[in-house]
Order: C-alpha cells, then sequence, then structure tokens
C-alpha cells in the first residue's frame, strides 16, 4: 500500500485525507484498542489533537507549464512557501482545495505530500538506473521516479513537429508492483496523463514474492541509440540531441495515451541536496559499515547461531534459468511489453522502494475517519491483533522481496506512514539481523530540509533477540512479551545496536514536524 493515497486524492478520486481536518474529537473518544496499540508503541496520543496540519504540492518545472510560488500565491489566495531543499515542493493551508484551480486542471501543480518527496530523494535516482516501486499504487513516487530517470526530468513534446512527436531520453526504467488492479489503473492513469509511460511498466503481483527482474530489452534499445548517435555524431552536436530518440506517438496507441496535453517535468534534485542523500563508499562509510557487521557478528555469536549460509542461499543466488511462465504486465509500452523476462544477478535492479502496507496511524485526518464511519470497522481493519501479526509479517516479507531483487551495492528504501515502533524500527532490526553484515543502514540528512524531525523509537530488544536465535530469559511484561537479558558485554552490544538504528532511521510526526507521520530507512546492499 502506497500512502500516497493520503495526498494525491484529485489525482486518483479518493476521498481527501492529506491536510487538516476541519474537526477533531476529545482523546477521551479513541476505543479501548487504539489507545492500548498507542501504549505499546510508544505513540502520544496527543498528535491526535493537532488541528493545523499543511498541505504540499509539486511545482511542475516544464518550462511550458512553470507556475512560480508567487503566481500560485496569487492565484489561490493564500501563502505558498518552497520547502528548502525539496525543489519543487511548497507548503501551503491545508484547508486549500484544488481540484478546481487552473493551476491543477492546466498541469502547473500536483498533490504529492513531503514524506513522497523525501523517500523518493532517499533513493538518489540517477539516469539510466532500473528502479522498482514495491506497492506503487496510486502512483505519486511512481511519476516522480519515471521523471528523475531521464537525463532533463521529464519527457518533451515537440510540438512544432507536424508527427508531434514525444522526445525521450532513453536512460532507465521504473517498474511498479502493487497488488490491487484497482489502485494500478489509477496509477497507469497518472503515468499516461504526465506522459511518463514510456520507461515504466506495472505488475499486479504480490509484493512478497514477485520475482521478474529489470527490463533487459532497454538495453538492446539503448545499445542501438549509442549506435545512431555516434553515426550522427555531427548533427547531435549541433542540435544537443545525442542520446535522445523519436518516438511516434501512434506507437502509443495500443498503450491508450493520455489526449491531456499537459506534460510532468519531475526535475533532477539539487547538488546539494543529492549530496546529502547520497552515500558514496568513503572512508566514513565504510567505517560505519564495519562496525555494524561486526556489531552484528557479535550478537550472533552470543548464541552459537548463524545462519549466514541459509540466508545467502535465499537472498543472493541466481535464479533458475531455462523454462519459466513470463508474468504477463497490467501495462507497458511496447518498448517494454515483450521483455524476455531474463533470470539472473545481471538483471536485479539498482534501486528498490518499499512502501509497505501499515496502520496509516500516522494521518491524523485518516484516523479521524473513523468518527463518522464507526470505530468497529477501525478496529476490524487495523486493530485486532490477527491483522497487525499478518501485518508486520507483510512489511518484513516485502523488505525482504526487495532485498532480493536489488544488486549488490544497490539501495533499498523503507517507509511507511505509520508511527508504530512495530513497523518500523523493529521491523529494521529484524531484517538488519538476518542479513549478517550484508545489508548496511546509511544515514538520511535529519534537519537538513528546515524541518523538524521526531526521535526515532528503540527497537524491540526480544525482536532482536529471537531473530538471531538468542535465548530468551526473564518475565514477561503486561503485554505478555519475555524480555531478552545477556551478560554485561551482550548488553552493551544489544544497546549499541539499538541506537545504531535510532541513529540513521528517520522519523517525522504532526506535534515535531508539523507534518503527517512517516518513517524512513534508506539500506546499502552490500552483498
Amino acid at each position: 500500500m502506497d500512502s500516497d493515497d493520503e495526498y494525491t486524492p484529485e489525482e486518483s478520486g479518493v476521498q481527501k485525507t492529506q491536510g487538516t481536518p476541519l474537526q477533531t474529537f476529545s482523546l477521551e473518544n479513541l476505543p479501548t484498542e487504539f489507545v492500548s496499540f498507542l501504549s505499546k508503541n510508544e505513540i502520544d496520543p496527543a498528535i491526535y489533537t493537532v488541528t493545523d496540519l499543511p498541505r504540499y504540492v509539486r511545482l511542475n518545472p516544464d518550462p511550458h507549464l512553470t507556475i512560480t510560488p508567487q503566481d500560485l500565491e496569487m492565484e489561490l489566495g493564500t501563502k505558498v512557501e518552497p520547502v528548502p531543499g525539496l525543489e519543487a515542493f511548497c507548503r501551503l493551508s491545508g484547508h486549500i482545495k484544488l481540484r478546481n484551480t487552473k493551476a491543477y486542471i492546466e498541469g502547473r501543480i500536483f498533490g504529492m505530500d513531503l514524506s513522497s518527496g523525501i523517500a523518493v530523494y532517499a533513493l538518489d535516482v540517477q539516469p539510466g538506473e532500473h528502479v522498482l516501486d514495491i506497492c506503487c499504487a496510486p502512483g505519486a513516487k511512481l511519476c516522480m521516479i519515471a521523471g528523475l530517470l531521464t537525463n532533463s526530468g521529464h519527457v518533451r513534446s515537440d510540438r512544432s513537429r507536424a508527427s508531434n512527436a514525444l522526445q525521450m531520453d532513453i536512460t532507465g526504467t521504473v517498474t511498479g508492483v502493487d497488488i490491487s488492479p484497482h489502485r494500478l489503473s489509477t496509477c497507469r492513469s497518472l503515468l499516461k496523463r504526465h506522459r511518463l509511460q514510456q520507461c515504466a511498466r506495472l505488475f499486479q503481483a504480490d509484493g512478497t514474492t514477485f520475482g521478474v527482474m529489470r527490463p533487459s530489452a532497454i538495453d538492446t534499445i539503448r545499445a542501438r541509440i549509442m549506435a545512431g548517435n555516434k553515426s550522427n555524431n555531427t548533427s547531435s552536436a549541433g542540435n544537443g540531441s545525442a542520446g535522445k530518440r523519436s518516438l511516434d506517438r501512434e506507437s502509443y496507441q495500443n498503450e491508450g495515451s493520455s489526449s491531456d496535453e499537459s506534460m510532468d517535468q519531475d526535475g533532477g534534485p539539487g547538488l546539494e541536496v543529492r549530496q546529502q542523500f547520497h552515500s558514496n563508499y568513503t572512508q566514513k562509510g565504510e567505517s560505519s559499515i564495519k562496525r555494524q557487521r561486526a556489531t552484528l557478528e557479535r550478537l550472533s555469536g552470543f548464541s552459537g547461531h548463524t545462519d549466514r549460509e541459509e540466508e545467502a542461499t535465499i537472498f543472493n543466488g541466481t535464479e533458475t534459468e531455462g523454462s519459466h511462465e513470463k508474468l504477463v504486465p497490467f501495462f507497458a509500452p511496447k518498448t517494454l511489453r515483450n521483455d524476455p523476462q531474463h533470470r539472473s544477478e545481471a538483471y536485479k535492479y539498482d534501486k528498490v522502494i518499499v512502501d509497505a502496507e501499515c496502520t496509516h496511524d500516522g494521518s491524523i485526518a485518516h484516523i479521524l475517519k473513523y468518527e463518522s464511519w464507526g470505530w468497529d470497522n477501525f478496529h476490524k481493519n487495523f486493530m485486532s491483533q490477527n491483522r497487525l501479526d499478518s501485518l508486520m509479517d507483510l512489511q518484513r516479507g516485502l523488505l525482504m522481496n526487495g532485498f532480493r531483487l536489488t544488486k549488490a551495492g544497490g539501495i533499498i528504501v523503507y517507509s511507511t506512514c505509520s508511527l508504530s515502533r512495530a513497523q518500523n524500527e523493529d521491523v529494521i532490526a529484524w531484517f538488519l539481523t538476518k542479513m549478517h553484515g550484508r545489508a548496511v543502514l546509511e544515514p538520511l540528512p535529519k534537519h537538513a530540509l528546515g524541518i523538524p524531525t521526531a526521535n526515532c523509537k528503540r527497537p524491540c530488544r526480544s525482536i532482536i533477540a529471537d531473530a538471531l536465535g538468542l535465548q530468551q530469559s526473564g518475565p514477561g511484561n503486561a503485554n505478555g512479551i519475555v524480555g531478552w537479558h545477556g551478560t554485561p558485554e551482550q548488553e552493551t552490544e544489544m544497546i549499541q545496536f539499538q541506537d545504531h538504528i535510532m541513529d540513521k532511521c528517520l522519523r517525522y510526526d504532526p506535534l515535531a514536524s508539523n507534518t503527517s507521520g512517516f518513517f524512513l530507512a534508506r539500506i546499502r546492499k552490500i552483498s
């Protein structure tokens, strides 16, 4: 489940939930099960009394459709403030409705919340890369990624030519996966509306078992283009079109190309922000990796238990070549539709984003809806223990499969719109202990965007111990969970590991950040 559905109602047709709710309720109205959930996950119930959250929009940087914050401010009649460090993002009053505004109708602005923008920037998408978006619908992040995959950040329309062709930089692809066909339809519509479908494909599948590697057909196309560029080097140098390919609009008729004339130019992040999010193998980074790997190995050694060989087989082995059934795309352009779907390490993805299904408790407006919908529905949908247990299993499965499909050295971003420790820090702690140093956290730029961050939560000790196969000890707590206690040396290692997760991950919440609640972790696959 992509948290984009909280702030793209104008594009997806769903009920508006992002922005400031016009009403709140007494904390006494919260159901007992939810209060218990908040207490167990160390969530302050006071976040649901916040009534002045802003909403966020993304300005379209296309030179034909650009609009300045000042012009948008004059049109909407409300203050519009650029978000420092997040190119093209602006904040405005949460009460503002955009659907019928001229700027929205003309495609000059897009409804997209801050959390989605930060998650995409954390990927540090570069032209030529292949990106996998697990739980991609309804598609705001997918569209932003698609734009970043071209050299200029968008696909240009040459309106002066009789063929009305699209100029495309063939550099990389984005693959979106979601289990809901209805939500995938919304995702497809967004791609078409913003003319980004030529480098994107969609699959309806379970994100925990999806196994289609990045498209190999694009390699043949790129080689053909590069060969053409060499033979036309003189003319290319003159008109600046090196590396570009004209695609006649007719080649996309079968994909249902939209008649909407608006184009999406997502634009790349500024150099400073890209440097903030991008982490190379510097001496400091290597030292951090070595320290984390050593800590994990020492933790694992407490019980004499290691499953390094088993994990390497499951998550890093080459998938069987030969006879296999191809998964038919839910949507793909002609250039990607008939991809042979090769299965080997060579075709794993450069970057993977896992915006996992969660309880959505970080969205005030989402929780407030149950005042009118009924708390019985809320309990059935989110608070039953069976539902919570299955949800955490799903989140672990999504992250593990994202890791499996990422090439060595690649990046995985894990995010939720929950404030629950169990769905965030505990998932990351469990995952890292399973990886035994083959996946490490990378730092995120806290406060770099001028927005205060919330404190991350200390991962559950018993989760870490259980993942490592360490013996549990001590009396159970009020929730019946048995704790873990070790020697003084073991306790020190455990605390250091917990501190490491708290330091590297990122949290925003309504009270500390004046945003919706969300969690973010950036992981590098070492091997």
